[in-house]
């Protein structure tokens, strides 16, 4: 894998090991507590969402298009089957990259984006997905696990 490539997996691979720190941290009951938002009203449905954006990226690579299914089903999936569900997309990701060489274009709604551009997409997505979960754990009162709150020097 072309050395940009590895440095956006390591970006990802940090990224994803947040969301993974949610899930298998917290209990079933903080991971259930309904949000104040609509649809993806729990940490576990946002973490389900993630799992179909990022196979929709994995896709694209393939496909050299975009293609978000039109309306996503959410469903609610065990802790266990969620992060199995993530290594596995985590895996056909690394291979899905491997033999690019960092030029290969994907059509994003008709415009062409490179490689690199269609990843930053899907960590940004990931980013924004923390930023609530964590803004939700304050709100509704859910202590944000050690392993998480400390690197990312977050206020109690």
């Amino acid at each position: 894998m072309i050395e940009s490539l590895q440095a956006l997996l390591a970006d990802w691979q940090q990224t994803r090991s947040i969301i993974l720190g949610f899930l298998e941290e917290l209990s079933d009951t903080d991971l259930d507590k309904k949000l104040p938002r609509n649809v993806l009203n729990t940490i576990r449905l946002q973490a389900y969402e993630l799992t179909l954006f990022q196979r929709d990226i994995i896709n694209s690579l393939t496909t050299k298009t975009v293609d978000f299914e039109e309306e996503y089903v959410y469903i609610n999936l065990s802790t266990q089957d969620l992060v199995a569900r993530m290594a596995e997309l985590d895996g056909e990701l690394e291979k899905a990259l491997e033999f690019m060489d960092g030029t290969d274009v994907i059509d994003y709604y008709g415009e062409q984006r490179n490689v690199h551009q269609i990843i930053s997409t899907m960590i940004g997505h990931e980013n924004m997905h923390i930023g609530q979960i964590i803004a939700f754990c304050y709100a509704t009162g859910i202590e944000i696990p050690e392993s998480i709150s400390e690197p990312m020097a977050l206020e109690g």
